[in-house]
């Protein structure tokens, strides 16, 4: 049989030893104790002609089951006492080897290594998105981020969801735990994440994922998921910066389909995958080189083949269909469709000097 080669850091088996430290505390302490427990009882039984390293001796004799021989004599209540003493220390040292076995016929070494490298590749994410939950709409969050090459890290308590999105997802950063809890937050790197989606599935959940969202990181975006539109105004207090109702949007699909089928068939087939292009948007930073130029002066469609179909001012307003002349300010958000590439072209165009 061949067996994996695994590379296993200092890191992995400082872990380990403290785990099996941590597991046999209580038989060492069984140990230590059935040890002092000797010592004392025969140095009592020696009536003061015995000494402490003689004590020490004996018990140790008796303990390991050596067995040379009374070093001095003893009558029948230190027999009984040996008695005892021997029984005590081989149910202590039983005891011990169970522990021991029990944690190396559980360690899974492979596993710990992968969930190791894992921790130590979301350490190094940044600018990236956290996705709280992995139920059916989580799922389709993670699709389109896998798609078009968004750095992301799923947070799940169920371990076979888990499971699920690795399968579907190859390389997919995944943390086990519990995204309501500040520490798994930190684990999953808030503090240097752009984004948070909350999809755990329950609006209840979501609020209180919010909450500690917002307090731990208070720049990050938040897009949380609401089935009960009685509570959009609440997440909205609590931090969230959008909030979706699945139901109302699939309300809408429906009567799309209805009434304009044609612009559903083309965002549908946008959004399924079908063709790689897709809604992008650059934002124009202080320092650009297009910053307070007008869109015909940009010449963004010849710098990088997009063609803006909307405009995002700062103070708010949505331009549709801009004209050349409209300016674009620091802050401007432009509205594209295109590919990976494309947007990838005109944000960098956007961008400030570094």
């Amino acid at each position: 049989m061949v067996f994996p080669k695994f590379a296993v850091s200092t890191r992995i088996l400082v872990r380990l030893a403290a785990d099996l430290f941590y597991r046999l505390r209580y038989p060492l302490l069984a140990v230590v104790g059935v040890f002092l427990l000797g010592t004392g009882g025969y140095y009592v039984l020696g009536h003061g002609k015995v000494s402490l390293l003689d004590s020490i001796y004996m018990t140790s004799i008796t303990l390991t089951t050596v067995g040379y021989g009374e070093i001095f004599p003893l009558d029948d209540t230190g027999r009984w006492f040996t008695t005892a003493l021997m029984w005590a220390g081989m149910g202590a040292m039983v005891y011990a080897t169970a522990v021991v076995t029990s944690f190396f016929v559980e360690l899974n070494l492979g596993q710990l290594v992968r969930e190791q490298s894992m921790k130590e590749r979301i350490a190094e994410l940044r600018d990236h998105y956290i996705v709280c939950g992995a139920g059916e709409t989580a799922v389709h969050i993670i699709r389109e981020l896998y798609e078009t090459a968004h750095p992301f890290v799923v947070v799940e308590l169920d371990p076979q969801k888990v499971e699920h999105v690795q399968s579907l997802f190859e390389d997919a950063l995944t943390l086990n735990g519990d995204a309501t809890e500040e520490s798994v937050l930190e684990e999953a790197g808030i503090g240097r994440a752009k984004g948070l989606f909350a999809v755990l599935g329950d609006d209840g959940r979501n609020m209180l994922l919010t909450v500690v969202a917002r307090y731990v990181n208070p720049n990050i975006k938040i897009v949380t998921e609401c089935r009960d539109n009685n509570l959009i105004n609440k997440f909205y207090r609590a931090g969230a910066d959008y909030v979706v109702n699945p139901t109302y949007i699939g309300g809408m699909r429906m009567a799309s389909e209805m009434l304009r089928p044609r612009v559903v068939t083309f965002l549908d087939r946008m959004l399924r995958g079908q063709v790689t292009e897709r809604v992008e948007q650059a934002i124009v930073e202080e320092g650009s080189p297009i910053a307070g130029k007008t869109l015909a002066e940009a010449r963004i469609q010849e710098r990088t083949g997009l063609l803006p179909i909307a405009l995002e001012m700062p103070d708010g307003r949505s331009i549709f269909n801009p004209t050349g002349d409209e300016r674009l300010v620091p802050g401007t958000a432009i509205i594209v469709i295109g590919t990976p590439e494309q947007v990838a072209r005109l944000r960098a165009y956007c961008g400030g000097k570094k």
